[in-house]
């Protein structure tokens, strides 16, 4: 794992032995999960130990699924946090939520259809895929509302300049954020820096990481600052309320400290610490939140929500009636004088400058060697307005192994691990970095030095993992390889012969990994050469039976090539391996076959 990631897809957990849906097996998985990892235990003052001696007689060898999940929502639930979930498939509930104020009745709480049927002027734009809807609510009010903050960033990037550039004119602007669930990477940041003034500091983070429940990274820290061709910073108020969650708040809080923004509405949902997702030996996700999230001035608004500068509440009732109060407000805010500048003087306050950033910048504009040195020197000497986080380092490193920029990323990590000696993850990827480029026995040396640290995350431990394998493969070379090129040199009956010397020698010669066979497969499907990818997809499912991937892989191809049948009976199959393969679902409802029962 790469620390900072938003929810995406969960990364299988291990696994517990014996009967994986055994209950008091799973209990004892989620609560040490959350023990090791979730990381407002202190800030909430929690006696984890206490609530374990609690819940924990409840379950026994009889307790159904339900009760499980009944118990352990439960449990959960006391930690009043909106970024613990846990679903099963079929429902996902969080931490936090109450019957009288669940996201279902926040939704009554704001129409969108309402706003561009009867507030705004003209016929409504829409851009990012209806995701941003804007018009004019006077001759001189223009209005916004971004439904998510979600995906790529680019999208968002163009649609907030796009909106920008056609109401460049307007004296004051309404962004609405209400009914906004949640948002990716730094997205909130880019728009946000489409309203700034200059550079302002809006929030600090601390990442868990360690045995003990207060072990806790010192702060990072982020700003946001004049970016875009365009800057409106002429008044604005920005709409929010319990609908508005994770990603979002993230925009609130940037946006706050904005002398010409005023946050009008209710309280946010408060989910604004980052979280990561894990399997459960019985296949239920639970989803931790793993870092404490604080404002420019240290307040936490986790579970609280964050305050709105000016308070209006809407009610289901008055929607339903064709009244949105919060809008109303704002747009009288807006034509009865713009509100004076607020001071934000405390967003200016020893603002920090990050480390990472300038490496990131050095890397790009000088040589590495030059980029590294400056770094070490400036961690040297570093001052109180500078700082080094890890979280920020490893995303960027993760950037550097992706575009096999390896001394880049080996300059980074170096720093690392001398900062965060007890990062397990960063041994993982500084092994890969020097496996990348060519240095082997550097490479062995960084997982040498792996095994003495602790891994805290779910993740880690596979990425170590994945991280040996990429070792291996550098030293002994990689069979997919191999067998390519007598593909594309011989055909199949080279390719053959290769294959069956490979397997001969499998474990002291070329590496087999299932990731190159599969991306040898696709490779040569995006080259056109369709019979030949086929023909590696078979063999991928031929060395990995029980792989769900292989299958769906091969499926797909079958697909292309117009075998049919044969697609259906391989997604069968991936679906039957992994019922959470929605794609080989959608797929087989095209193709009329027939998706396994649930087990």
């Amino acid at each position: 794992m790469v620390l900072g990631l938003s929810v995406s897809a969960a990364t299988p957990g291990s696994q517990a032995a014996g009967n994986p849906h055994d209950p008091e097996a799973n209990f004892e998985y989620v609560w040490r999960l959350m023990d090791r990892t979730y990381g407002q235990f202190s800030i909430k003052n929690v006696d984890w130990d206490m609530l374990y001696r609690m819940y924990r007689p409840q379950v026994t060898a009889r307790t159904t699924d339900q009760e499980l999940w009944d118990i352990l929502v439960t449990m959960l639930g006391t930690l009043n946090d909106a970024h613990v979930c846990m679903a099963d498939g079929k429902r996902r509930i969080c931490g936090g939520e109450r019957p009288i104020m669940t996201r279902d009745t926040w939704a009554k709480d704001f129409s969108l259809d309402l706003v561009k049927t009867k507030y705004l002027h003209g016929k409504s734009s829409t851009a990012r895929e209806s995701s941003y809807t804007s018009g004019w609510l006077t001759d001189q009010i223009g209005y916004l509302h971004i439904a998510d903050l979600k995906g790529d960033s680019e999208p968002h990037i163009q649609a907030i300049d796009a909106f920008l550039r056609e109401f460049a004119g307007a004296q004051a602007l309404v962004i609405d954020v209400r009914a906004n669930p949640g948002g990716s990477g730094r997205n909130h940041e880019m728009v946000a820096s489409r309203f700034a003034d200059r550079r302002r500091q809006y929030m600090q983070s601390q990442t868990r990481y360690g045995p003990k429940h207060d072990d806790l990274w010192p702060p990072e820290y982020r700003a946001v600052e004049p970016d875009g061709p365009i800057q409106f910073t002429r008044p604005v108020v920005l709409l929010v309320h319990r609908s508005t969650a994770s990603g979002p708040e993230g925009f609130t809080l940037a946006m706050r400290v904005l002398p010409h923004v005023t946050v009008v509405g209710d309280l946010t949902e408060g989910a604004l610490s980052s979280q990561f997702p894990d399997r459960l030996p019985n296949g239920w996700t639970l989803w931790v939140a793993f870092k404490v999230t604080r404002d420019h001035e240290g307040i936490c608004w986790d579970g609280l929500g964050i305050p709105p500068d000016l308070f209006v509440l809407d009610t289901p009732a008055e929607i339903a009636a064709g009244t949105d109060r919060q809008l109303e407000f704002a747009q009288r805010l807006l034509e009865r004088g713009a509100p004076e500048p607020q001071d934000e003087a405390a967003s200016l306050t020893a603002v920090k400058t990050s480390l990472v950033t300038e490496y990131a910048r050095a890397v790009r504009q000088q040589q590495v060697e030059a980029a590294i040195a400056a770094l070490n020197r400036a961690r040297a000497v570093r001052a109180d307005t500078a700082f080094f986080g890890a979280d920020e380092a490893m995303q960027l490193a993760d950037r550097y192994l992706g575009s096999r920029q390896y001394p880049a990323a080996i300059g980074l990590l170096q720093a690392v691990r001398e900062e965060f000696p007890k990062l397990a993850a960063a041994y993982a990827m500084l092994a890969r970095a020097y496996a990348g480029a060519g240095d082997v026995p550097a490479a062995e040396a960084a997982l040498a030095q792996a095994a003495s640290v602790e891994p805290m995350f779910p993740s880690e431990a596979p990425q170590l993992e994945r991280a040996r394998l990429v070792v291996r493969k550098a030293k002994l070379g990689s069979a997919a390889t191999i067998f390519g090129k007598a593909l594309a040199d011989g055909g199949t009956e080279a390719a053959e012969k290769t294959l069956e010397k490979l397997q001969a020698g499998r474990d002291t010669g070329p590496v087999f990994d299932e990731a190159d066979f599969n991306a040898l497969g696709y490779q040569l499907l995006q080259a056109g050469n369709l019979e030949s990818a086929v023909y590696v997809f078979e063999k991928g499912v031929q060395l990995y039976p029980d792989s769900w991937n292989a299958h769906d892989s091969l499926g797909e191809a079958l697909v292309k090539a117009g075998r049919k049948e044969q697609a259906i009976q391989h997604y069968e199959k991936s679906l039957e391996l992994n019922p959470r393969n929605q794609g080989a679902k959608k797929i087989l409802e095209e193709l009329g076959g027939v998706s396994p029962p649930a087990k």
